[in-house]
């Protein structure tokens, strides 16, 4: 017989003819105007519903508890000075860049000591420590090659649970080639397999049509300026079913329902407000100037899209990339009055302005994850039900190294994960620590990328 499975020693094998169904389903599905307008309700997922679970209704929610992954990636490292606590363990106390999650830190898990040696080195490492964040696996060149990253070890093993296997979401399409490495290492941390690089889309409205219209990236203009113009709402078409679903449920899910067509009502009248990230998405210009949002906006509705995307179960896998490495990232800061742009700041270490920018970038975080945990899943909130993994391409400006990476983990895989803790090791590999999280999630992986060959210590 055949053998149609990847043969990836990195990880256990996986079915590379899934994925590649997967991604044809999702880009054939572009209805037309008419009959999407019309059968709106039924591409809107549900979030939990405690009063439907098990009842196998026309409108029944999604597998009780579903949980979820998301990668949370920000170019240059830290300043070491003032992102790792100063003390271990479940009493330990946050340092200051690290205090906007203070409201979570009892589902936060701070890592520090842990290295991804194997997957960069030191001349070149903002496209390979890019490209090795998830797959901890180092690039080659001339050609393209890595691993298979640790969200899509997780999305295959989901098969077709979702109508969209995962989401790659980014800030900027800018990539460069550090070292005569293939640019694409610059700009994605998201393999589905060691040669097929999953770029992010970094237009909200894209991602929004992909959330709810089962549109590719490729959706036209002229059909999104159509709907626009009709003034017709996703959720117009779905309000009716939702207000006789309502009478079904008990106040407490009456009240969740309400609450989550309202949330999805804000963010699509915030991306109708933004009209310019369609005209520009339209023109190919994907950078984030060019669709006039800056970094907070731009951060924020990206927040509000991924939380709608996972709290109606359209996918449970989501990759963000606030900023690519090195240079690919923001070039100045001016919500908070710096000038200089991040990759030079990180060279020169300049402790206050690096400070700053950090806090800014763990408060995004923060409000991310404070969205998930305000959502109740029938006594456990969503960022119970989730694993969000925050890091970077390398530790710091100056050595460019893979020990001592900024690294955070938030939620528990309903509670496969003893959060609440500052965990210091000693040179283990951070390939351990994905081992762990993919056994969490169900995956039964016993290795992953080149080092690892265990689950990490400590954490379970």
């Amino acid at each position: 017989m055949k053998n149609d499975r990847v043969n990836d020693p990195n990880i256990l094998n996986l079915d590379h003819k899934v994925l590649a169904s997967q991604r044809r389903d999702a880009t054939r599905l572009q209805p037309n105007r008419r009959r999407f307008l019309a059968g709106a309700a039924v591409t809107i997922g549900l979030p939990w519903l405690e009063s439907l679970a098990g009842k196998g209704r026309a409108f029944a929610a999604a597998p009780a508890r579903p949980t979820r992954f998301i990668a949370w990636h920000v170019p240059n490292g830290c300043y070491r000075q003032t992102w790792f606590p100063t003390t271990t363990g479940a009493n330990y106390t946050l340092s200051p860049t690290l205090m906007p999650l203070a409201s979570l830190q009892k589902k936060l898990l701070v890592f520090s000591g842990l290295q991804n040696n194997d997957a960069s080195v030191v001349f070149g490492s903002h496209c390979l420590g890019v490209s090795g964040m998830l797959t901890c696996v180092l690039g080659t060149k001339p050609a393209v090659k890595v691993g298979i990253s640790v969200d899509q070890a997780y999305a295959q093993s989901l098969a077709k649970t979702t109508r969209i296997p995962s989401l790659q979401i980014g800030i900027s399409n800018r990539m460069y080639s550090d070292i005569q490495n293939p640019s694409i290492y610059n700009g994605c941390i998201s393999w589905a397999s060691a040669t097929e690089p999953l770029q992010p889309t970094v237009q909200p409205g894209v991602v929004f049509d992909q959330i709810f219209q089962g549109q590719n990236a490729a959706a036209s203009a002229a059909d999104q300026q159509k709907r626009q113009a009709l003034a017709t709402s996703v959720l117009d078409h779905a309000v009716a079913e939702a207000a006789s679903l309502q009478q079904k449920l008990g106040s407490a899910d009456r009240s969740k329902l309400d609450q989550y067509l309202t949330s999805v009502r804000a963010v699509e009248t915030q991306i109708q407000a933004t009209s310019s990230a369609v005209s520009c998405g339209a023109a190919g210009m994907t950078r984030p100037a060019d669709m006039g949002l800056d970094g907070p906006t731009q951060a924020k509705i990206t927040s509000d899209l991924m939380t709608i995307a996972l709290q109606c179960d359209a996918t449970r896998v989501i990759t963000f990339m606030l900023g690519n490495g090195g240079s690919s990232c923001f070039q100045s800061f001016p919500w908070l009055n710096i000038t200089g742009d991040h990759h030079g700041l990180a060279h020169a270490q300049d402790g206050v302005k690096l400070s700053a920018i950090e806090t800014w970038e763990v408060s995004e975080l923060a409000y991310f994850c404070q969205k998930l945990d305000a959502i109740d899943e029938g006594g456990t909130t969503m960022l119970d039900n989730s694993l969000v993994f925050f890091s970077s391409e390398i530790g710091n400006g100056i050595n460019h190294d893979q020990v001592n990476k900024p690294m955070l983990l938030l939620g528990s895989a309903g509670g496969k994960i003893k959060t609440g803790q500052h965990v210091a090791y000693n040179g283990d590999p951070q390939a351990n620590l994905f081992i762990t999280m993919l056994n969490a999630l169900g995956v039964p992986a016993t290795t992953f990328g080149t080092a690892g060959k265990a689950p990490l210590t400590g954490i379970t």
